[in-house]
Order: structure tokens, then C-alpha cells, then sequence
């Protein structure tokens, strides 16, 4: 008996995540979507790290204690904004495709290329006050040492303690927060997308008989989550296949910086009983010279 079935069908051997409402493959869909995603999640990360790095500098290290504590309880207040609202308000806007009456004309207010640089700087800025007395702290938590004293005293200039002592040491810790940075930019895709607003542009029919749901124009995660998310009561297993990469990539993001956090604790650990190997080592090298040597002089 054959079966008869329509759109969105369910995972199956044939279409591991799915179809959309259109038969479209929810796999395929979800690997278009990828580079869009991850690259944007890495740029976006990056410059969040380097932005907030380049602000910490003159923060930690040309302000004084007093004034920098103040701004720094200043900032604090911005951990209870709500990042997302805040992005929505400034990119709809931008991402979000408007209608020009009186022909009904489709249109974006900025093209394409714009809209995606908007979309990277704006998440990029947002967290730049915040990011950017984390990473103070660190370069302050480190200028606090007793190496620092003693350069000091030797009479390392500023700009040498920063380049050849801080330096070595907050670079790593960099890593850390870059890792924690990509996990946020993650969860707030997943936001944008539920407000469908999504990476690159969001493509709306104002048909005013039967209009289709916003689409995404490049296919990213988020923008799949949002176009599935009203066939969800029909298909459960529609947005199925983004949200799992969405978790494998949180999930991944977030062993590495756990990771990079165990290295960086036992590290000196390990580099002081490599240490100690290599003096015993030195040590039962120069006994056994000692003991050729005194053979050699017997015979």
C-alpha cells in the first residue's frame, strides 16, 4: 500500500533532518547555512576580544585607581541590560525589509554587504564596555604581581611592562573569553532569530492575501530556527536540525575554553616538574661524568 504523505516531512534515512514546509532538505538547508553562521560567530568574537582589549589598555594601565574603580562600577549597570532588546530596536531597521507604498515596492534600506558589516559592528560595540573591564581586571590582576615590583624597580618603562610582563600573561586568558564571547554571540543568533531578525536580511512578503512568513536570505541557523518556529506545533521534529548544531557548537565553544582554563591552571605545575626532571636529570649526568672521569684516571 503506498503512502501519500505532504511537507514538512520528518527525519528519516533519506532526509536525516527533516524537510521544511516547502520539501526543501532541513540538512542541506542547515550546511548552506553554516559558513554564514560560524564565520560571522568567529568575526564577531574576534572583534569583540580585540575592540575590548584595545579599550582595557589605556583603562588599566593610564587611569587612575580611583577613577577606574568608579568607571568600573559605572559599566557594571550595563550587565543588566538586556543585550538582545537592545539589538533588536537597532537592527530592524537595517534587517528587516520594508514596503514602499504607493507601488508595493520591496526594499532594503541598506544593500546587502552593509548589512551584514551593520549587523557584525553593532554586535561587536555592544559588549565592548563590559568586555572591555573584564579584560582591565585581568591586565590590572597581573600588573599586581611581584615581578611587576621588581621590574619596576630595574626601571622597566610602562610600555615594557605592558609588551614583555602583562602581555605573556593575559594573551592566554584572551583565548578564554574569546571562547565565552562566541558562546554569547551563539545565544543571541538564537534571539534574533525567534524576533526574525536574521543574519543578513530578513526577506517579508506583504502580500495582503495569502503572505508567506519572513525568510532568511542566507539560510543561517537562526534564520532556520525562526522560519520553523510557527511549524512547530505541526512538526515538532522541523527545527530540529538547527538547534542541535546550535547545541554541538555551544557545547564545543565551551569544552575548548574549559580545556584552554585546565591548561593554563597546570601548566606551571607541569613546567616545575619538567623542571625538576631535567635538574635530576643534569644531575645524574654530571655524577656519571664525574665517575668516568675517575675511572678513567684509576685505569
Amino acid at each position: 500500500m503506498n503512502m501519500i504523505g505532504a511537507a514538512p516531512f520528518n527525519p528519516s534515512l533519506m532526509f536525516p533532518m527533516g524537510t521544511d514546509a516547502l520539501g526543501y532538505d532541513t540538512a542541506m538547508k542547515v550546511l548552506q547555512g553554516a559558513k554564514f553562521t560560524l564565520i560571522s560567530v568567529i568575526a564577531i568574537g574576534v572583534l569583540r576580544v580585540f575592540v575590548g582589549f584595545l579599550f582595557a589598555i589605556p583603562l588599566a594601565m593610564y587611569t587612575p585607581d580611583r577613577l577606574r574603580k568608579n568607571l568600573e562600577q559605572l559599566l557594571s549597570s550595563f550587565y543588566f541590560v538586556p543585550l538582545t532588546i537592545v539589538a533588536v530596536f537597532i537592527l530592524t531597521p537595517v534587517l528587516w525589509e520594508q514596503l514602499r507604498m504607493p507601488g508595493w515596492e520591496e526594499y532594503f534600506l541598506y544593500p546587502y554587504k552593509a548589512r551584514i558589516g551593520i549587523e557584525i559592528l553593532v554586535l561587536t560595540l555592544l559588549v565592548v564596555p563590559l568586555l572591555g573591564s573584564l579584560i582591565a581586571n585581568l591586565i590590572v590582576s597581573s600588573l599586581n604581581e611581584d615581578f611587576i615590583e621588581g621590574a619596576k624597580v630595574l626601571g622597566a618603562s610602562k610600555w615594557r611592562i605592558f609588551t614583555k610582563h602583562v602581555m605573556p600573561h593575559v594573551l592566554p586568558k584572551l583565548v578564554i573569553v574569546f571562547c565565552q564571547q562566541c558562546v554569547q554571540v551563539l545565544v543571541i543568533f538564537i534571539h534574533l532569530g525567534y524576533f526574525k531578525l536574521f543574519f543578513g536580511g530578513t526577506d517579508v512578503d506583504y502580500n495582503p492575501y495569502v503572505a508567506d512568513p519572513p525568510l532568511s536570505t542566507t539560510n543561517e541557523w537562526s534564520g532556520l530556527i525562526g522560519d520553523y518556529y510557527n511549524l512547530i506545533h505541526a512538526n515538532p521534529a522541523i527545527a530540529l536540525g538547527p538547534m542541535i548544531m546550535f547545541g554541538i557548537c555551544i557545547y564545543a565553544f565551551q569544552m575548548m575554553a574549559e580545556g584552554f582554563q585546565r591548561h593554563l591552571e597546570t601548566r606551571n605545575v607541569k613546567g616545575f616538574k619538567q623542571a625538576k626532571r631535567n635538574k635530576r636529570q643534569e644531575d645524574a649526568n654530571e655524577i656519571s661524568g664525574k665517575f668516568q672521569f675517575l675511572q678513567n684516571r684509576g685505569a
